[in-house]
């Protein structure tokens, strides 16, 4: 698994390229991940290892329906 330096590091190389192609649907969308890791990143400063996309969302938005869980 890579870090959560390393996973910023990807999406902002990739964010360059979509913005040289200029695919501005993808540069947003990796604008908007860039700024959801880095702000997991702030809340869980002892985390090293990248979540995953659905981690940081449902870090984000614990209360959204598909990050609901329940104790049996």
């Amino acid at each position: 698994m890579s870090t959560i330096g390393e996973q910023l590091q990807t999406y902002r190389s990739s964010l360059s390229e979509a913005q040289s192609k200029g695919d501005l649907a993808i540069a947003r969308k990796l604008e908007q991940q860039i700024r959801e890791l880095e702000e997991f990143q702030q809340r869980h400063p002892e985390e090293a290892e990248a979540p995953s996309p659905f981690e940081v969302f449902c870090d984000l938005n614990p209360s959204d329906i598909n990050c609901r869980v329940y104790d049996d």
